[in-house]
């Protein structure tokens, strides 16, 4: 395992104390699991962004009556 190092003030490292302790687990969990949500966060976001293009560009939707039609319900 390898070690990532940031400078926070001092102010946010006593946020980011009370948060670790609040939630049970340490500095490094809080700030792992935090970076990491964040950024697939950032990538769902982005994908959503591409698809909600790609479906104005080219709008396939149909109403729930000729989705049932479609599917003989």
């Amino acid at each position: 395992m390898t070690t990532i190092t940031f400078r926070v003030s001092d102010k946010e490292k006593a946020f980011i104390q009370e948060m670790a302790k609040f939630n049970g687990i340490s500095i490094s969990e809080l700030s792992r699991k935090q970076i990491i949500e964040g950024l697939e966060d950032q990538i769902d976001l982005q994908s959503y962004e591409r698809a909600i293009k790609a479906h104005q560009v080219k709008d396939e939707s149909i109403s729930l009556d000729e989705m049932k039609k479609e599917l003989d319900l």
